[in-house]
């Protein structure tokens, strides 16, 4: 079976960065989350950075996993920061939905990357 969602992933020192390309729809949101919650636990990284500015397309399906990625990452003591560049799509459609319980959301790969490095996540 061919895989529906490419990804790009960085193993950096503070985070693991994860790159979903294309389209994040009902189609892949098994396989986002399976892969990143994987992804995570081969890795042992502290902190999972879900990088959505190479997504074409996000709709609230590919939302949803980031919610239960959250929760269970939290359980296991793995911050979760979820990059929506100004005006892209995935920011609107996180601008609409309660991020609190998403981790958190920053504008560019940088900052989340700061905030991987520089300081504990809740």
């Amino acid at each position: 079976m061919t895989p529906l969602l490419d990804f790009e992933t960085d193993a950096l020192p503070d985070a693991l960065v994860a790159r979903p390309l294309g389209d994040i729809d009902m189609a892949v949101t098994p396989e986002l989350e399976t892969t990143l919650y994987a992804a995570v636990r081969e890795r042992g990284s502290g902190c999972l950075v879900v990088d959505l500015g190479a997504a074409d397309y996000i709709d609230s399906s590919g939302i949803e996993p980031l919610f239960r990625l959250h929760a269970a990452l939290e359980v296991d003591g793995v911050g979760l920061i979820v990059v929506a560049p100004p005006g892209s799509n995935a920011a609107r459609l996180l601008g609409l939905v309660a991020m609190d319980d998403i981790g958190e959301v920053r504008p560019s790969l940088a900052d989340a990357l700061d905030r991987c490095g520089g300081r504990e996540l809740s």
